[in-house]
């Protein structure tokens, strides 16, 4: 997603709003670093529109990109979003989700979110962000938050914008002006991939190029892998040493097919902290062998097929083969979430949601370097 959003921001032309949800508390619909994209538009038009706007007529505002979360707290947001288009100015949100009947119109989830809302008048960071992404680095925007007052009507009319600052993936400035805090907290921001709120007044907005997947092996589990995957934004590369499972008709379209030994499939493959792998070969020595290849790389999440037993024997040889124990661990095996899955097709859905929870941060575990 942050390719898309940074993108649209810096190739659109024309007036546009930058939503983006910096803090939760409780439950809410998404999380923080979420964003969404509104545009001035004619009138009546088609989308998930919201109207503003005061004196010969109403102004309209859509949706171009992005969510931050539906239902009436994103209406709310578009339509404070046309208001920071057409004032300039930034201003903060809060949308409670805490109503207590069921039959009730408040929004029920139990939590509250914190939005951002800016008028996007200074695109240079976005553009030397996409950048950077294109090229496969991680950034990180920096906002400071002193310009944008606490509720809907805050800021207005003081022509306040949020600016903001960017970070290459070595914590360095490329652009603006980076506050110490954001600095001493930068690293962990950019191996997460967490956005975080620090001191209520600094936003961190780590940003990572399109997340790509390498699937070891083109049986029955990969093709369901990979057909899973490029539905939650993947870009997917199949690879096995056998040309019948690595035909690219077994694949949907734009899945990237490789044949030939695993070892230089990984010495190939661009590997970093935005890379998933999901070892399930055709048999322990092959997930052995791309395990070891694999553990030399750096990547977000690694994991190989197999019972406990396997994932045991497997560890106790990479131990001995001299890879750090600590490292080793990180591999996910038993591979998946457990949820009693047998199938191709459910073991596709185990591990990608295992996948999701790290992309998500559930476990809270930073991508890994070599």
């Amino acid at each position: 997603m942050s390719l898309e959003i940074i993108r649209t921001i810096a190739e659109s032309d024309g007036d546009l709003a930058l939503v983006t949800v910096i803090d939760v508390q409780g439950s809410a619909p998404r999380h923080p670093g979420s964003k969404m994209i509104v545009r001035r538009t004619s009138a009546g038009s088609a989308g998930s529109a919201g109207t503003g706007g005061t004196g010969g007529g109403a102004a309209a505002w859509v949706v171009v990109a992005g969510t931050v979360g539906g239902g009436k707290g994103e209406a709310r947001a578009i339509a404070e979003a046309g208001e920071c288009i057409r004032t300039g100015a930034s201003r903060l949100l809060t949308l409670e989700f805490q109503g207590a009947e069921i039959t009730g119109q408040d929004m029920i989830c139990g939590g509250t979110s914190r939005l951002l809302l800016e008028p996007l008048q200074d695109r240079a960071p976005y553009r030397l962000a996409l950048q950077k992404l294109r090229g496969g680095e991680r950034t990180l925007l920096v906002k400071v938050l002193g310009g944008a007052g606490p509720g809907a009507s805050a800021g207005a009319g003081s022509g306040a914008v949020v600016p903001a600052a960017l970070l290459d993936e070595q914590g360095v400035p490329l652009y603006g002006t980076v506050p110490p805090s954001a600095r001493e907290h930068a690293g962990r921001a950019l191996a997460s991939g967490a956005a975080a709120l620090l001191h209520e007044e600094v936003f961190l907005d780590p940003l990572f190029p399109d997340e790509r997947l390498l699937v070891m092996g083109g049986g029955y589990v990969g093709q369901a892998v990979a057909w899973h995957a490029a539905r939650l934004g993947f870009a997917v590369t199949v690879a096995d040493d056998r040309a019948e499972f690595s035909a690219a008709g077994r694949f949907p379209p734009g899945t990237q097919t490789l044949c030939g030994p695993y070892t230089r499939t990984v010495e190939e493959f661009r590997f970093d902290s935005a890379t998933y792998v999901v070892m399930v070969t055709r048999g322990h020595l092959t997930d052995l062998e791309c395990a070891r290849a694999v553990l030399r790389k750096s990547w977000r999440y690694a994991g190989f097929i197999g019972s406990s037993r396997k994932a045991g024997l497997l560890r106790e040889q990479l131990s001995r083969d001299g890879f750090d124990p600590a490292r080793v661990a990180q591999l996910h095996s038993p591979i998946g979430l457990r949820i009693g899955a047998e199938t191709p097709e459910e073991l596709a859905v185990s591990i990608l949601a295992e996948m999701i929870a790290v992309r998500r941060n559930a476990f809270d575990r930073p991508a890994v370097r070599a």
